[in-house]
């Protein structure tokens, strides 16, 4: 579509540049009626007045800085905001009900800002009563509206500069029914934020009321740009999903000031009062690393404003604002204190990721899967007794949010891998292993001995199984779902509902609920099998690892128990510590000898226990028995047949000297084709034992007769 704004801006500036060569006074006339304005923005504060270097948080003060030298350059500066000054806040802030954030907001001339869904984090009340006045009556939201319709919240201011009128029009967060206790929003209609904001920015331009519409919108401000109408919206500033982000060029430009003060981004326009355009627009943001080369110099009523915060967080912070039954303590190195043993299980550890589920889910009134905190997000032990708001800050001092994703199992478990640092991780920070706390209603096993990424056997919530293609909502803090220390992936994160609800506020609310208690077992044990698996019909021996706690006080184990269908067996627990556990958590050792019956094999499951509450199971595959070779069968011996009795032999009559013929000649002297004498004998003896039956029954003559005629015929 042809922008007749954009032409009409581009026909001025080029009849400008002609004038130049030609008429000079026309030049002046023309650059008269041009006046160029600054814009300044900060978005999701929370209540972070403090410096802090290694957040990169530059602090009110600085803030309050870089908007006096913006005003210095420009005095035609407007101040705006994209919403969440508040709520989910740092503690010098927390602490005060934000009152000191409101200050802040006063005290740099805040000309507008959206309202963002943390202003209705104490209900829609407190935004109308205690917020919107709190504020100068700066706060605007052109989307929210009662169910009948009306609204309290203004959906904008005008201001001008220079002749110039500028609407800030204002909107909260699309997702703040989905962000905020349910009852905190009861009764209210929040419409989408973009429409919204055409529908009011057409009406101002049709009206006359504004030369320029810039929207503050406390949603992502890309999203919002290819929503706004560019031909009733020139700009538009973002919020709530905290990011750095801008963009001159878009048919919307759209800017992004990240959180917690980081950045300030800064839009130079130039508006021809004659031609009603903008002819030109630029931007830039500034973060830490510019106050120096600014500069800029804190600003000093913000600074005593700062100042009072902390002394009054100081002495707020004195206030009791729970009892515990317990100590909870962070892992140990072998002889060494808490907090050394960032690698093992501990209480502080487990109840913190408890906390996270548990707040969490009255804050949304939703039902959750599980929560985890990182061990290096624990930050102090927690003394049984009174625990003060100062002494839960120690705890939990970083000011990261707690907020809620999906994952499936198998990134869960992927997560879990992940406490096994890589060579490279290990050698740069010092640490083999950083444990990830854990709920109490999850428990998993492990085999120590194998590589890492095939660590974890099994996994169990609630008490079944983990079903790797099933989604999970997971309560954890910012700083783990961004990807802080290696543990979850980005890109293995969905639905992310960044609600903005601060740990310490999460933490606090957690043990004055009363459920603070120490999770006695183990969330996660050590198993190697025998080389080759279990099998059945013998002994098998099962070594445990991982049975106790690290420090001193907490629970240790005596007695740990395996049983395999009706089979079972126990063992004494070694918990002696030697160097191999620093930056571990093995300590806690039993080797169990478990006798599986002949008649137990298959799919089977191993469940294991301690004398202190650990409960884990893992399903194992069992080898059946072995048969014996078979004995063959013995064929029944034959009965003895009777030896007949022996006839006795008849006495050899000696055998009669042999007469030699004179034909004979020693055997050795003849060929030896001849064939022995007692051959020829025999022969012939045969011969005469069948003539002599045929003589005896023929005449003499019938016989003998054919043979002697045979005999003369020769």
């Amino acid at each position: 579509m042809f922008d007749f704004r954009r032409a009409g801006a581009l026909i001025a500036a080029t009849t400008t540049t002609a004038v130049v060569l030609t008429a000079a006074p026309f030049v002046a006339a023309a650059e008269a009626d041009q006046v160029t304005i600054n814009v300044a923005n900060i978005t999701d504060f929370h209540g972070r007045l403090e410096y802090n270097e290694r957040n990169k948080e530059m602090g009110a003060a600085n803030v309050a800085g870089i908007m006096n030298y913006i005003r210095s350059k420009n005095p035609n500066t407007i101040v705006t905001n994209s919403g969440d000054n508040q709520g989910g806040s740092a503690f010098i802030s927390a602490i005060s009900d934000d009152k000191y954030t409101m200050d802040f907001v006063n005290a740099i001339g805040t000309d507008g800002t959206a309202v963002g869904n943390h202003e209705f984090d104490k209900g829609y009340q407190d935004l109308i009563e205690r917020i919107v006045p709190g504020t100068n009556n700066k706060q605007i939201g052109a989307n929210i509206f009662k169910e009948d319709g009306t609204r309290e919240v203004k959906p904008y201011i005008i201001v001008e500069r220079d002749g110039v009128k500028i609407a800030l029009v204002g909107t909260t967060s699309n997702l703040t029914v989905a962000k905020s206790n349910p009852e905190n929003v009861k009764g209210l209609d929040i419409r989408d934020s973009a429409l919204q904001v055409n529908e009011e920015a057409k009406k101002i331009k049709d009206n006359g009321e504004a030369d320029v519409v810039i929207a503050l919108i406390h949603d992502p401000a890309k999203e919002a740009s290819e929503k706004l109408d560019k031909d009733y919206v020139d700009f538009v500033f973002g919020g709530d999903s905290h990011i750095q982000d801008m963009n001159v060029d878009a048919d919307v430009p759209y800017f992004q000031s990240y959180e917690y003060g980081k950045i300030v981004t800064d839009l130079t326009f130039t508006f021809d009062k004659q031609t009603k355009d903008i002819v030109s627009h630029s931007a830039e943001q500034y973060d830490i690393t510019d106050l120096e080369k600014l500069g800029i110099t804190p600003d000093e009523e913000v600074e005593a404003l700062v100042a009072e915060a902390k002394a009054e967080a100081d002495k707020l912070g004195e206030k009791v604002v729970a009892e515990v039954g317990a100590t909870f303590k962070r892992g140990s190195n072998p002889g060494d204190k808490p907090g050394t043993n960032r690698g093992t299980e501990s209480t502080a550890n487990n109840m913190i990721a408890e906390s996270a589920l548990i707040a969490l889910e009255k804050f949304l009134e939703e039902d959750l899967d599980l929560g985890v905190m990182n061990a290096g997000g624990v930050r102090d032990d927690l003394a049984e007794g009174e625990v003060t708001y100062k002494e839960a800050f120690s705890v939990q001092p970083f000011s990261n949010s707690i907020d809620v994703a999906t994952m499936t199992g198998e990134a869960i478990k992927q997560a879990l891998e992940n406490q096994w640092q890589t060579d490279e991780q290990a050698e740069q920070s010092g640490r083999p292993r950083l444990d990830m706390g854990l709920s109490d209603n999850v428990s998993y096993t492990y085999n120590p001995d194998a590589p890492r990424g095939e660590k974890i056997t099994s996994i169990s919530i609630d008490g079944k199984p983990m079903e790797m293609d099933k989604k999970y909502r997971v309560a954890a803090s910012s700083f783990l779902f961004d990807g802080g220390d290696d543990f979850i992936a980005s890109d293995k994160v969905t639905e992310r509902n960044t609600v903005g609800y601060n740990d310490l506020q999460a933490f606090v609310d957690y043990l004055e609920s009363g459920a603070a208690k120490i999770r006695t077992g183990q969330k996660d044990v050590g198993v190697v099998l025998p080389e080759g698996g279990l099998k059945a019909g013998q002994k098998n021996t099962i070594e445990l690892t991982s049975l106790s706690y690290s420090s001193e006080g907490e629970p240790m184990a005596k007695t740990a128990s395996v049983k395999l269908a009706e089979a079972t067996a126990e063992a004494e627990v070694d918990n002696e510590v030697t160097d191999a556990d620093k930056g571990f958590g093995e300590q806690g050792r039993a080797k169990v000898e478990l006798e599986i019956p002949a008649d137990v094999s298959g799919e089977q499951t191993l469940e294991i226990t301690t004398d202190k509450g650990t409960k884990v199971s893992l399903p194992v595959t069992v080898a059946e028995a072995e048969k014996p070779a078979p004995t063959p069968e013995e064929k029944p011996t034959p009965e003895e047949k009777p030896t007949p009795e022996e006839k006795p032999t008849p006495e050899k009559k000696p055998t009669p000297e042999k007469k030699p013929t004179p034909e004979e000649q020693p055997a050795d002297e003849k060929g030896s084709s001849e064939a022995p004498i007692g051959v020829i004998i025999g022969i012939f003896a045969a011969v005469l034992a069948l003539v002599l039956p045929l003589a005896m029954a023929f005449p003499i003559d019938s016989v003998l007769g054919p043979i002697a005629l045979l005999n003369n015929n020769k």
